[in-house]
């Protein structure tokens, strides 16, 4: 969410999870799905192929009219307007899904779909330059009143296009290289003109906020933080209870697209610890089980519930600090504390009982979902005599049960959320730097602290949570290994920079062969592999606990949410 310049990613922020089964996590390109029948598999992979959704796959016409869907989240917005900097979060886009337009939307098998109550066409008229045409749906229309029309895209493009850096927008990647964005043969068509290929042009306007919104950078940036005044969807916000900590949505009674089964979706924030007693009293109609074993054997032991899992692009890591003064700025020492850290017993003590045989994750760019995966962690791979023998040629020797260099101890600071996921992966880490000589000091800290007073700062030396990867990797990633600039570092929270992986983002950008730009993210995985940018370590587990009767909803897989299409059975 063209290839980019030196300014790509400014201000941008890649959605987040935490270390744990939160909410339920946000692929990049949010919008609805195109539902494979329930238990659905890959092509021709055969009979013991992943599925690529389980979520009770039933038509409309087996659901009844009503019900209220809960769901527990993390936390409230900070911003509801979800491509600004604050706003870019898993609850936000979750909730933009029902209440906002979007171009194109993820299908079950990952890829783009026309999103047709927004959008009547959206079509690359041109590659040289490439031009896209999209018409507008005629019955598209904004809460106010107000037609969606050429002139939304417009504004949002000047506000993400990085142009004017008073916007704080989440990212630029595409906006930055369109030229002119043009009135077609009516008020709903636009005609989007770019200096230069950009190969992931689907991802554009996913999300598409209104020009109310995007027209001035104090409004973009402050007007909705405590609301979205102005939506268009298939649900609309009834209230949120900022004491209670839920927001409530309900159908839009002016919608002109299918009429959703559901009378409401209630988000409400739940801490995961409580989440599986409140399934099981009725408050609450699913939860994520993530990596979280305990949510795991609680769902299996319940009546009226059931698992749901399909494959999803969720991916824990271990991130490294290697900003001004950090002490794993030295790439050499970041690279030891690497092949110290065995991804294998992480993914085993986690995934071990709900996924058998699962596998650590071998790529940075691309997830194991992708048809262009490779596991390249043979270029830095977990070798703890390695460790040990970089440490002492490095200089820092054993001095009693860790490490020291003149005088000074070989101590890290470890923020993990305070979570069981986050206790558990913390601790197979620090006793995995123990054994190397190496003092990792946890610090537990709570959700609601972990991204503004940790994350965001730099405020650690090693932090673990866990990426959503993408349909469009190289828009998506793009920011999480630019160039910092004083505050402006993009998802680059480490503040690692590699030139050579930049030229490699501006050259994949611009290719608009799959297959070469798969080889081109591979190239780009070696190179973070090779200077320790960041460290794979676990695939999610895709795992849902979910009441019986809830249909078109739990395990997505790669697909975006769909609330319109969720409802109970009959």
């Amino acid at each position: 969410m063209a290839r980019a310049s030196k300014e790509a990613g400014r201000r941008s922020r890649r959605r987040i999870v935490g270390a744990v089964g939160v909410g339920v996590v946000c692929a990049a390109l949010v919008a609805g799905c195109s539902a494979a029948p329930d238990g659905g598999r890959t092509g021709d992979q055969g009979r013991n192929a992943p599925r690529l959704q389980d979520i009770n796959s039933k038509p409309l016409s087996a659901l009844r009219d009503g019900g209220d869907l809960r769901i527990p989240v993390d936390a409230l917005p900070t911003n509801y307007n979800p491509v600004q900097v604050n706003g870019a979060r898993v609850v936000t886009w979750q909730l933009a899904d029902a209440i906002l337009p979007s171009a194109f939307t993820d299908g079950a098998d990952g890829r783009p779909r026309l999103n047709r109550n927004f959008f009547a066409s959206a079509r690359l008229a041109s590659t040289s330059p490439q031009t896209i045409t999209y018409r507008i749906a005629e019955r598209a229309t904004w809460s106010n009143g107000r037609a969606i029309t050429w002139e939304d895209l417009r504004s949002q493009w000047r506000a993400l296009s990085g142009a004017d850096a008073r916007y704080e927008g989440y990212s630029n990647v595409g906006y930055q290289d369109i030229t002119s964005i043009k009135r077609g043969a009516s008020d709903k068509e636009a005609v989007v003109t770019l200096r230069r290929p950009f190969a992931e042009w689907q991802g554009l306007f996913n999300l598409l906020v209104p020009r109310e919104l995007t027209g001035d950078p104090e409004q973009f940036n402050k007007g909705w933080l405590t609301q979205a005044p102005i939506t268009a969807g298939p649900f609309t916000i009834a209230a949120i209870d900022n004491t209670g900590k839920t927001i409530t949505l309900e159908r839009h009674p002016e919608w002109w697209g299918e009429r959703p089964p559901l009378k409401r979706v209630i988000l409400r924030v739940l801490d995961p610890a409580a989440r599986a007693d409140e399934l099981a009293s009725g408050g609450i109609d699913l939860y994520p089980i993530g990596t979280d074993l305990d949510l795991f054997t609680r769902a299996q032991s319940m009546d009226g519930v059931e698992i749901r899992q399909a494959p999803e692009r969720v991916a824990g890591q271990l991130t490294f600090n290697g900003g001004d003064g950090a002490l794993l700025r030295d790439e050499e020492l970041r690279r030891a504390i690497a092949q110290a850290v065995d991804p294998q017993e992480i993914t085993d003590t986690l995934l071990g009982k709900i996924v058998p045989g699962a596998k650590p994750v071998g790529n940075h760019i691309l997830p194991p979902t992708d048809s262009g995966y490779r596991d390249n962690a043979h270029v830095l791979p977990h070798d703890r005599d390695a460790a040990r023998r970089a440490l002492d040629r490095l200089g820092w020797k054993p001095d009693g049960k860790y490490r020291a260099k003149g005088g000074r101890s070989l101590r890290l600071r470890f923020v993990a959320q305070s979570t069981p996921t986050g206790r558990t992966v913390s601790g197979i880490v620090r006793d995995q730097l123990a054994a190397v000589g190496v003092d990792a000091r946890i610090e537990s800290v709570p959700l609601e602290k972990f991204y503004d007073d940790y994350l965001l700062p730099g405020n650690f030396d090693l932090i673990a949570f866990e990426w959503t990867k993408s349909a469009a990797p190289f828009s998506h990633d793009r920011p999480v290994f630019q160039k910092p600039r004083g505050k402006d570092f993009g998802s680059n929270f480490g503040r690692i920079h590699i030139p050579e992986i930049d030229r490699l983002y501006d050259q994949g950008l611009g290719e608009l062969d799959l297959r070469k730009r798969q080889d081109i993210a591979n190239r780009i995985d070696v190179l973070a592999w090779k200077h320790a940018h960041h460290l794979p370590l676990y695939a999610g587990s895709g795992s849902y606990a979910v009441r019986s009767g809830v249909a078109n909803y739990g395990a997505r897989g790669l697909a975006s949410y769909n609330f319109a299409q969720a409802g109970f059975e009959k």
